[in-house]
């Protein structure tokens, strides 16, 4: 009630005043609503608006009836608001023919005191028609007060190449509603950030440690400022280990290589992977290489596994194949595609080397005899001037296969062997070592 009778006041004032409202314009004349064509009709203020529905008033409104007294007049309306350090100013510009409503509503900013002030203008001369004091009133903001925010979504341990991301939100109602916006600034991050990014792509940052920091602030002078600290850490190097199955076992039988990461939570399939075998094969960027049907011999495996920061690591091992048991009645078909190798017991010794031997003595034996009867010839002066054939070439034309020692085949002493393609003659053990057959010291040699 005690509101309705100020308003029902402030209006009688107003009617009274309206016939003789003059204020002192530029030119030095007194000028009123009467002398631009105009008339006060009425006049309401709405003070306990509350547009979040909170509560609290947060909003003044006042209402506005005027009347042409000519064809058309023309007037300027504002109505300020003052808090002390900011005012607003809401104006409304218009042509009135006959009766006609307005409406001008300020919405608070921040928590205070409002002085509110409403003023007319002859849009001519800009001349002040109408000057009223509504009053002053306290508000709770209507607006929210500008607000920045950096959230970072990474896992805890941020490595280079992770999923990272950072997002900025940004809003300013207050500067919005009355045109006041202002600018933000960015910095710490290691690209330039426009204002129209809302989301920063951290997953190609480079390692180290980030203070990120925004502020902002609108023509009101109101500010605000974030700020985001977090560190990025070298990616390690692939950390993986290599898992054979076949290794000295027969070609034709389970054979593969395989990377096997050091830790679960590491994945090669998405880094790089380049194989080289020596003797060469054709593989492609895969975790698992199947050697079943590689030949026999030994095949050097070298393997460089890179990630997506170009940090590379390289391991390598030796793979030996052997040849396959085959029957007796089967090896001759398989002759073609195998070399030749002893089945082990299921066949008798290899002799050859005893052979070898034994021959050896042999020329040793009739070497010594015939060069002492030569010696006895020359003694005994029976030298008849003819040419006599070498110790040597008498062995290598009588018939008795005389092979050199360095040509022999070695003695596998009943365990399998196998020649490769390169002409090494391999054997292998009962518990899986290998050796190999050096022809120059003639000799075993364990392959480690």
């Amino acid at each position: 009630m005690g509101k309705r009778i100020s308003m029902y006041f402030l209006f009688i004032m107003l009617m009274l005043s309206s016939a003789t409202p003059t204020v002192s314009s530029e030119a030095g004349d007194d000028l009123s609503l009467a002398d631009v064509g105009l008339r006060l009709v009425s006049m309401r203020n709405d003070t306990g608006l509350d547009t979040n529905d909170d509560g609290q008033a947060d909003a003044f409104r006042v209402v506005v009836v005027l009347n042409a007294t000519t064809e058309m007049a023309d007037v300027n309306m504002v109505l300020i608001a003052s808090t002390g350090p900011r005012t607003i100013e809401q104006w409304v510009n218009t042509s009135i023919e006959g009766q006609e409503n307005f409406s001008i509503t300020i919405e608070s900013w921040e928590v205070g005191q409002y002085s509110m002030t409403l003023q007319m203008y002859d849009p001519q001369s800009m001349s002040m028609l109408v000057n009223l004091d509504l009053g002053s009133y306290w508000f709770e903001p209507a607006l929210s007060l500008p607000t920045l925010r950096l959230s970072l979504s990474a896992p805890a341990y941020l490595q280079t190449g992770d999923s990272c991301q950072v997002t900025r939100v940004f809003s300013d109602e207050v500067g919005f509603r009355y045109g006041m916006m202002g600018s933000r600034t960015f910095t710490g991050a290691p690209f330039q950030v426009f204002e129209s990014d809302e989301v920063l792509d951290c997953g190609n940052w480079p390692a180290g440690a980030y203070s990120l920091s925004e502020s902002y602030q609108n023509g009101l002078g109101q500010t605000s400022e974030v700020e985001l600290s977090f560190s990025i850490h070298n990616r390690p190097a692939p950390a993986f280990d290599l898992s054979i199955v076949g290794d000295g076992d027969e070609t034709g039988t389970t054979c593969s290589v395989t990377l096997q990461p050091q830790s679960t939570t590491e994945s090669l399939s998405s880094h790089n992977r380049v194989w080289e075998v020596i003797p060469n094969q054709m593989i492609g960027n895969v975790s698992s290489i199947d050697c079943s049907q590689w030949p026999p011999g030994i095949h050097k495996v070298v393997v460089t596994v890179t990630n997506s920061e170009e940090i590379s690591t390289t391991r390598g091992l030796n793979i030996v194949r052997l040849p396959p048991l085959v029957s007796e009645e089967n090896q001759t078909e398989n002759t073609t595609v195998w070399p030749t190798r002893s089945l082990g017991s299921e066949v008798a010794q290899n002799h050859n080397g005893w052979y070898a031997i034994g021959g050896a003595s042999l020329v040793v034996f009739l070497l010594t005899l015939l060069m002492t009867k030569r010696d006895e010839d020359a003694e005994g002066g029976n030298d008849d001037g003819q040419n006599h054939p070498s110790p040597e070439e008498i062995l290598l034309g009588d018939g008795l296969g005389y092979v050199p020692p360095i040509l022999a085949e070695p003695d596998a002493e009943g365990l399998p062997t196998f020649t490769d393609e390169e002409g090494i003659t391999w054997r292998r053990h009962d518990d899986g070592q290998v050796d190999w057959w050096d022809y120059q010291k003639l000799l075993w040699v364990r392959f480690e």
